[in-house]
């Protein structure tokens, strides 16, 4: 029987519960063409499922729960055999819930992932049942403002994929975000897996994995992003060695000016004398980079954007990242590596700048001696009438040059060093200064366009980070030198200001519940809590309502426990009664209700 590769590509934008994605579908129909047109998959056993993918056989292709596992089972059911190679890729929201993860569908509800989202257990247990073992699965998942408190969403991913061996490979670890990013056009994980596909170095997946470990958080540093670690699970560990494409397709590599060199890092599962050892928990392991002057990853210039990369799928191994998102500022570049290579940069500009200004200045500079002379030898000549004021003699100041295009440029680049988005404000003021018709004109007006997409970059990462205060703030930095890039910003600043209405809306909410509580009174709890749920799963300020619900609702167990310690089972069991199912102290007073209300019945 001939042997096929057959995948399945999700990517999906316009939700109907949370704010829209932007390049969600982008990825997912990029690594679909990557499959189909570079890797030789036969179009007839590939899937693509987007917000307006095109129906097959009569089919709807459209993203709902019930299509997306409907498409699934009958791929493993009907679709393959023992032999094939199956690829599952998906780029959307994924929510975790009581341990429980969950990719969310177009028609997902947050606030009713059991029955609305579709299950990571599901999912895994539709692959597992395939006649063939031969699966990767990409999951390209973000995280929305509304994600549910302390719960994130990928550690059962990684389980499961453990217990029932499919490899599978996350865009980051369960403590981080995973983006995307207008310059790019595409989300960091999708475009690094792409970029390494397209290398035609990754021949194998272990290969693709030391590529990711490298090549994302480089990525995500180059934008001035907080740093997006791949998670890894592959088990056993001698499915890295699985080839990744059909063994008579080959991607042609992309060349570079060093080109492309052979990666030297130590990974969570290193090879030793040859052999593959047994895999370790990608979640709790860290990884180390060893890179020489020509590994992959030593740029520090950003790429130009890349609108039609290769793919196939990959697995990444994590680093370990001191910064969760919560803490990471997008402001400022954290990385000890980069900053070195910043200020060295920065320190060798300065000189030339120095130059620049002696050359241009060297008259000043040489009669600066004379000058001086003859100020200090100014002598004050008397008038023919001791009334008149006495005349002095000075020295007329030298005219003032203005600066050449190169120093402007040099100027601006010296301001990057403070990486802030008033930095890049500041610096595309000075290259703004450069006239039309300069030679240095078209050079300024490109750095102008990369510093504007910046600082957009910038805002787009404190949003995620649901710093909506912090991104509105850095919008008003962006100027109007390019108008594609302003309009973008405008209409971005347009719609962050209406969720910061909301935002601060939600905190007066919050606010007037927590004025009603009342320390020992079990009702006040109660009431709060009935406030703070007025919040709506997608809107901003719900994971700190979902947080307090939680929190009041063990106090109120705490006042039941106390009750019925004191031997007061009635009003125990009121208490216990008001305990919210969401809250972690719920199952705890169902559990306890039956047997106070038993004991409330032998008092009597």
């Amino acid at each position: 029987m001939m042997k096929h590769h057959v995948c399945i590509a999700v990517g999906i934008n316009q939700y109907q519960y949370l704010q829209p994605l932007n390049y969600a579908q982008k990825d997912a129909e990029a690594i679909y063409k990557f499959w189909v047109d570079d890797a030789g998959f036969p179009q007839d056993k590939s899937l693509l499922i987007t917000d307006n993918s095109p129906q097959v056989s009569r089919m709807s292709t459209y993203p709902s729960q019930e299509n997306i596992l409907d498409w699934v089972e009958s791929f493993c059911k009907e679709q393959l055999s023992h032999e094939d190679v199956l690829w599952f890729f998906f780029s959307g929201y994924g929510f975790s819930k009581e341990g429980q993860d969950y990719l969310l569908p177009i028609d997902g509800n947050p606030a009713q992932l059991e029955t609305t989202g579709i299950p990571i257990q599901k999912l895994f247990d539709n692959l597992k049942a395939a006649p063939t073992d031969k699966i990767l699965v990409l999951l390209d998942i973000n995280r929305s403002q509304g994600s549910h408190a302390g719960e994130s969403v990928g550690t059962q991913t990684v389980e499961l994929a453990r217990q029932l061996q499919i490899p599978t490979i996350l865009s980051c670890q369960p403590d981080e975000l995973s983006r995307e990013t207008s310059a790019l056009r595409q989300g960091f994980f999708t475009s690094a897996l792409l970029e390494g596909l397209k290398a035609g170095e990754t021949s194998t997946l272990d290969q693709l994995i030391q590529f990711l470990e490298v090549r994302l958080p480089e990525l995500t540093e180059q934008h001035i992003r907080p740093k997006q670690n791949p998670v890894c699970a592959v088990y056993p560990a001698n499915k890295r060695l699985q080839a990744l494409l059909p063994e008579n397709r080959q991607v042609a590599s992309v060349s570079s000016s060093n080109g492309m060199r052979e990666m030297n890092m130590a990974t969570v599962e290193p090879y030793q004398n040859g052999n593959v050892p047994v895999s370790e928990d990608p979640l709790k392991v860290s990884t180390s980079l060893n890179r020489g002057n020509g590994d992959l990853g030593t740029q520090t210039n950003e790429p130009a954007p890349k609108e039609d990369l290769s793919s196939n799928s990959a697995t990444s191994v994590p680093q370990t990242n001191p910064e969760s998102p919560a803490h990471s500022t997008e402001d400022t570049m954290t990385d000890s590596s980069f900053l070195q290579r910043l200020i060295l940069w920065s320190g060798a500009t300065a000189l030339v700048l120095l130059l620049g200004v002696f050359l241009t200045n060297k008259p000043i500079f040489i009669g600066q001696k004379t000058a001086k002379s003859s100020i200090e030898t100014a002598t004050v000549v008397p008038a023919s009438k001791p009334t008149s004021a006495p005349v002095t003699t000075e020295t007329a100041p030298p005219p003032q040059t203005p600066p050449t295009a190169d120093q402007l440029l040099i100027q601006s680049k010296l301001l990057l060093k403070d990486t802030s988005a008033s930095g890049f404000s500041r610096a595309i003021f000075v290259a703004r200064q450069i006239p039309d018709g300069d030679q240095k004109f078209k050079e300024a007006q490109a750095d102008i366009e990369q510093w504007s997409q910046t600082i957009l970059d910038i805002a787009e990462g404190r949003a995620q980070s649901q710093n909506l205060q912090g991104a509105v703030d850095a919008l008003k930095l962006l100027p109007d030198a390019n108008p594609a890039i302003y309009k973008q910003g405008q209409q971005q600043l347009e719609q962050w200001n209406a969720q910061l209405d909301l935002l601060n809306n939600n905190q007066g909410i919050l606010s007037q519940a927590k004025a009603l509580i009342k320390p020992d009174q079990a009702s006040s709890y109660s009431n709060a809590i009935a406030q703070a749920e007025q919040i709506p799963a997608d809107q901003p300020g719900y994971s700190e309502a979902q947080k307090l619900i939680n929190q009041w609702g063990n106090e109120i167990w705490e006042i039941a426990q106390s009750r019925a310690q004191k031997k007061q089972y009635t009003n125990a069991i009121e208490a216990a009664e008001l305990v919210p199912q969401n809250a972690s102290a719920y199952p705890a007073a169902q559990k306890a209700i039956p047997d106070w209300k038993t004991k409330a019945k032998q008092k009597k």
